[in-house]
């Protein structure tokens, strides 16, 4: 079930439970992933993993938050967020980052301006 949070009053597109996508996906706006990715991900705005999501991917996004399970890379120009029951492997680059207790997180993580301006170089 998504999560009803401020993010869902504003979503553009949504990948719901039980559907499965590969390939690339580029966006504006806020997309709600709730079901299967694999792939890439560009958008210079907001990535929501819902609980049900499960995503393995590099991504290139402005905000990533995420509730489900996620396995790749995530380069975030302002910030990541890993909220409860939220599993994630791999690594990040972001300036800013924030995980709730409870996240399970293995993996790497590269904070700062610099981190994000190399990984997009």
């Amino acid at each position: 079930m998504l999560k009803t949070t401020k993010e869902n009053s504003g979503v553009d597109a949504l990948l719901g439970q039980n559907t499965s996508f590969s390939g690339t996906l580029v966006f504006d706006g806020v997309v709600h992933i709730n079901g299967n990715f694999e792939g890439k991900i560009k958008t210079n705005d907001t990535l929501v993993i819902a609980e049900l999501g499960k995503v393995n991917a590099d991504v290139d996004a402005g905000v990533v938050k995420i509730y489900g399970d996620f396995q790749g890379t995530i380069v975030a120009a302002n910030k990541v967020e890993m909220f409860k029951p939220a599993k994630v492997q791999g690594t990040i680059k972001t300036p800013n980052i924030r995980m709730e207790e409870g996240v399970i997180f293995n993996g790497s993580t590269e904070m700062g301006n610099v981190a994000v301006e190399k990984a997009k170089n």
